[in-house]
């Protein structure tokens, strides 16, 4: 029988609104939604795999593990960390007043969650296949190369996958990745970030050490392939800065459009001016604003 556990939730929190965000009808292929819940495959500390389903009971997450031995205080930190259990949302409601239209969006979806994705370089490598093409083709490459060189696990007929580590993306020649529709710059991209991780040259450990989000954009964006877009995104997604703003990001300027009912989309300084109201709360909002394009 799987290991089955409780995570308390906390206030201000939607299973519902999080799994409409993990299953917007792309081809993720790290993870699966069905039945009110989302099955994941995680690569923890030095447990090997761990196969997690993740459900709501009574209130709570109940959280079966139905394969692997991940200690149950690595998946509650894993967990807590990927849905922003322990994230102060509150405030949030009261800060969305200051612009009706936000007011109106934030209460329509109120409960999600930033859903972060915890690995840097899943996320930058992510990012980095993202950029410039829209979201159906962006899932396609990813899932290539998941498939080539991840690691997965095979449970009651369905297969399950992690994300590849830096060493394994190397072994993926240029050829390799553009037979599998990789432009050449994306191939480059992917082998200059994995060596970055591999030689020690970029961590969440570093990062985090860092005082200011200006000062963390700016050691992402040292790294060829890394530009405004991705820096923040990375910041936004995975660690976790507030005010992290994903300037011509499609959704966000198409959100924002679809928000302030304009017949155009909006120039740099419109954002500014708007988000320019919401401090520390920048991230949280564009969140908000994709989940509206459903």
């Amino acid at each position: 029988m799987p290991l089955s556990f409780s995570i308390a939730t906390p206030n201000n929190f939607s299973f519902k609104e999080c799994l409409w965000f993990l299953d917007r009808g792309f081809d993720d292929c790290l993870h699966k939604v069905q039945g009110g819940s989302v099955t994941k495959l995680l690569r923890i500390g030095d447990q090997g795999h761990s196969l997690l389903r993740v459900s709501e009971s009574d209130g709570a997450l109940r959280v079966d593990l139905l394969k692997g031995e991940a200690r149950e205080s690595e998946v509650i930190d894993y967990i807590t960390e990927w849905l922003h259990l322990e994230g102060d949302v509150a405030p949030l409601k009261a800060i969305a007043r200051r612009d009706a239209d936000l007011e109106q969006l934030v209460e329509k979806y109120w409960g999600l969650r930033l859903i972060s994705i915890p690995d840097l370089f899943e996320v930058l490598c992510w990012s980095i296949i993202g950029q410039q093409i829209n979201l159906t083709f962006a899932y396609k490459l990813k899932r290539s190369l998941v498939e080539a060189v991840g690691e997965s696990e095979t449970y009651e007929g369905q297969t399950y996958h992690v994300f590849p580590s830096p060493k394994q993306v190397l072994e993926l020649s240029f050829d390799d990745l553009k037979a599998m529709q990789y432009s050449s710059q994306k191939a480059n991209y992917l082998h200059i970030v994995a060596e970055a991780f591999l030689a020690g040259e970029i961590s969440v450990e570093k990062l985090s050490l860092m005082e200011s989000t200006p000062e963390m954009l700016k050691c992402l964006m040292s790294l060829k392939g890394v530009g405004e877009w991705t820096a923040n995104y990375v910041a936004m997604k995975c660690l976790r800065r507030p005010d992290a703003l994903t300037y011509g990001d499609a959704g966000l300027l198409n959100g924002y459009k679809q928000l302030k009912g304009l017949d155009r989309k909006p120039t740099r300084e419109e954002l500014e001016t708007f988000f320019g109201q919401f401090p520390g709360w920048e991230a949280y909002i564009v969140f908000y604003i994709w989940r509206s394009l459903a």
